[in-house]
């Protein structure tokens, strides 16, 4: 009688047991697909597209060895604008913020062509300059323009004449809505405006999405905006 008790025991401990690894086994597959629902949703959620939402407009000078940038917004701005890779360091002139504490509508950064991270690709210059709403977090809404000064060869005998006669002139400028997020794929055609000289304005109210616009000059632009008024 003792020897059947202690079997009917152990038998009971082994189905105990059985139960207890099939429950860890059915919380540890519920919580490994939580755990992959979770990263979905958050990526979804978290993915942060390229916005010109509050700007007024962004103006590119390309200069003979410089890029200057002059954003102007609808409402006073009290975030941060920074060269991307730029953000840490926080020291001028790859890194802007106003200087009254209740903000501004314009803010200026101008910088030489071989700092702020600036790429070369041959005679082409290109920099990524992010505006940033909240000074210590990029968030939805954010802005990033990806900037392009062209000094290659011109095409026509009369640029080339008139750059004879004086410094280096661009050839052609570009600005490109992008992601402010580093992380984000950058293959995506966004709005897009260029000059074949060097300057450029990027206005929202008239880019369209995944365009590129093209530019005479700087002054019809101008004349679209003073049109639209």
């Amino acid at each position: 009688m003792k020897l059947q008790n202690g079997i009917l025991i152990l038998m009971g401990c082994s189905m105990l047991l059985m139960v207890h690894a099939t429950g860890n086994k059915h919380h540890q597959q519920q919580q490994q697909q939580n755990q992959e629902i979770w990263e979905q949703d958050l990526s979804d959620t978290f993915k942060i597209e390229g916005s010109d939402q509050g700007i007024q407009k962004v103006n590119l000078k390309c200069g003979a060895n410089s890029m200057n940038v002059m954003l102007e917004t609808e409402k006073p701005f009290t975030g941060v604008m920074y060269t991307r890779g730029s953000f840490y360091k926080q020291t001028p002139p790859c890194f802007m913020k106003p200087t009254q504490q209740q903000g501004s509508r314009s803010l200026e950064m101008n910088f030489e062509l071989d700092q702020c991270q600036t790429l070369k690709e041959g005679e082409l210059y290109t920099n990524i300059v992010v505006i940033q709403n909240d000074p210590e977090l990029i968030t939805p809404g954010d802005s990033a323009f990806s900037l392009e000064c062209d000094f290659r060869q011109p095409r026509s005998l009369d640029v080339e004449a008139s750059m004879q006669t004086r410094d280096r002139v661009a050839t052609g400028s570009k600005i490109t809505l992008t992601s402010p997020d580093p992380a984000a794929p950058t293959e995506h055609l966004h709005n897009s405006v260029f000059s074949p000289s060097d300057t450029v304005e990027y206005i929202p109210k008239f880019s369209k999405p995944n365009e590129t616009i093209r530019l005479g000059s700087v002054e019809q632009v101008e004349l679209h905006e003073r049109d639209e008024l």
